[in-house]
């Protein structure tokens, strides 16, 4: 009896491999120039979905060059800016073109950026997020409606260092002197930066940094919300070692009317998430401080929300390290948990896209 259900195991796993390989990548249909992507640059024993490939600085910049190169007319990619390692700093424009091939800089906004932790896992889902854009012709619509800036991997230095796995690490790279570096980009944002106790500590790995501001990743993304504040309706960091969606404040436990708004689409989000994922009915939200338990001065929703004036801003968690670090005490993860949980973050996205349109569509037509 064994050999047989070994036997049906195999001709199950076959068929999701085929099913996977006829979705193209989870698309119900793909859109043109990213079959040609496809067809021209795939070899036989390489797979199609990028959210199945290891993830490093080589996969990062091999994939939006493809983009770039085949879905041009949908897809810019910048890098202006530089790691103290030298490694590019992305920052991926994709929506619908003018006939010149401009941007439509009428459209509103939403920015979205992942690994400053040094994550992997954020940072496949980002490229997992570009993916669904810009192949997937179903979310079409996402892109003709609304600007998406997204900034795949903020941390590239502090990203390859920890794929080593020698030691569990969140910060940059930068050489601070010849005994210890780094700094924790997610506490080196302009914003509420004094109000923790001073950290002065160089070896911590929750050392913000000598300043401020002082770090090539952070002068990065500050530069890309500046550029687009105006048109910024919805600022998103992803994160690791979680799960939910978490609205300001990081420095405070505060709450008042002013989030209120806030509050409720991260509840809305949620929602959303736990419906796409079925079983797993636990994806969160909070407040940073809640979730943290502590103050998180320096962090860049608390500086989108009060310095840029973007009145959405969140942090959102997602794939910790192992199962049991979710809420392993509610329930276990199924196997291929993973599969289920990206479609559910990305049904996350899309609810915050549709949130979007919701409100231009009242206020084009008031009740």
């Amino acid at each position: 009896m064994w050999y047989t259900m070994y036997f049906l195991q195999i001709l199950i796993t076959a068929a999701f491999f085929n099913v996977s390989k006829a979705d193209h990548c989870g698309c119900k249909s793909m859109r043109p120039c990213y079959k040609r992507m496809l067809s021209k640059l795939l070899l036989d024993d390489e797979d199609p979905c990028v959210e199945n490939v290891s993830v490093g600085v080589n996969t990062v910049t091999i994939f939006l060059k493809a983009i770039k190169t085949y879905c041009s007319n949908t897809v810019k990619v910048y890098d202006n800016f530089t790691t103290v390692e030298n490694r590019n700093l992305y920052e991926v424009v994709i929506n619908r073109t003018k006939p010149n091939f401009q941007d439509d800089e009428s459209l509103p906004i939403i920015v979205l950026e992942a690994g400053q932790d040094a994550s992997t896992e954020t940072v496949a889902f980002a490229l997992y997020v570009i993916e669904q854009l810009v192949a997937c012709a179903e979310n079409r619509e996402m892109i003709r409606n609304v600007r998406w800036v997204i900034l795949p991997s903020t941390n590239p230095d502090g990203t390859e260092y920890s794929r080593n796995e020698m030691e569990s690490w969140r910060k940059n790279c930068n050489n601070l002197n010849k005994k210890s570096y780094g700094v924790d980009v997610t506490r080196n944002f302009d914003e509420s930066w004094n109000v923790c106790p001073a950290n002065t500590n160089i070896f911590s790995p929750k050392y913000p940094g000598p300043a401020p501001n002082s770090e090539n990743e952070t002068l990065f993304i500050l530069n890309v919300l500046d550029k687009y504040k105006s048109d910024i309706k919805t600022y998103i960091s992803l994160r690791r070692d979680g799960h939910g969606i978490f609205y300001p404040y990081a420095n405070k436990n505060i709450t008042f009317n002013s989030i209120e708004k806030v509050k409720k689409r991260a509840g809305d989000v949620a929602a959303k998430v736990n419906q796409r994922a079925g079983g797993l009915q636990w994806f969160v939200n909070d407040s940073i401080f809640n979730i943290n338990r502590e103050a998180h001065c320096g962090h860049s929703v608390d500086y989108a929300i009060n310095r840029v004036g973007i009145p959405f801003s969140f942090e959102m968690r997602i794939f910790s390290k192992t199962d049991n670090d979710i809420m392993s005490e509610f329930q276990t993860l199924p196997k291929g948990h993973e599969l289920s949980l990206r479609a559910g973050y990305f049904s996350g996205i899309r609810d915050i896209y549709n949130s979007i349109i919701t409100e231009m569509k009242q206020k084009k037509h008031p009740k």
